[in-house]
């Protein structure tokens, strides 16, 4: 685990195909001394299971889209330029009303990695294609290995073939 200097371009960062997201590590434990993870979401309309982290905080950051966020018993709606703060083991869910384009900080890191080991390398540069079926055994184990509790999986667009879960 290092914290030295680091810079990446636009394009760099480690991409990811995870669920039906383009997920793109930008930061990562192994590179801030374990302060933070730093990952650019795109995502197609839909939304993230309800759950609980109780290792890290979550900061999210809209550059695109429109989506509503539940967190405890708080209901918001976010427009680009919105920034959302959802603080450990309190259960949350967004919602993803259109694509969406999103940066992602969970303090401390760790959370890269569980996103890491649940997806893919993207072999491109874009949205998955729909009909990826998620191994919910898998999803589960690493969950409560990274702290997470899922409360109820994910629903992706049932307009999209294939994206339902």
């Amino acid at each position: 685990m290092s914290n030295e200097f680091f810079a990446l371009d636009s394009e760099g960062g480690d991409p990811l195909w995870y669920l039906q997201i383009l997920m793109t590590i930008k930061a990562s434990g192994d590179k801030t001394g374990g302060a933070l993870g730093l990952l650019d979401f795109k995502t197609p309309a839909g939304q993230t299971p309800l759950h609980v982290h109780h290792k890290e905080d979550e900061g999210w950051y809209l550059l695109e889209g429109r989506i509503s966020c539940t967190c405890g018993e708080e209901t918001v709606t976010a427009e680009p330029g919105a920034f959302l703060w959802l603080p450990r083991d309190v259960p949350h869910r967004l919602r993803f009303e259109t694509e969406c384009h999103l940066l992602q900080i969970a303090i401390p890191a760790g959370l890269e990695v569980f996103h890491k080991k649940m997806g893919q390398p993207a072999p491109r540069i874009e949205l998955p294609p729909p009909g990826q079926v998620l191994d919910t055994e898998k999803y589960k184990r690493l969950a409560a290995e990274h702290g997470l509790e899922i409360i109820q999986l994910p629903q992706w667009d049932a307009n999209k073939e294939g994206a339902k879960r």
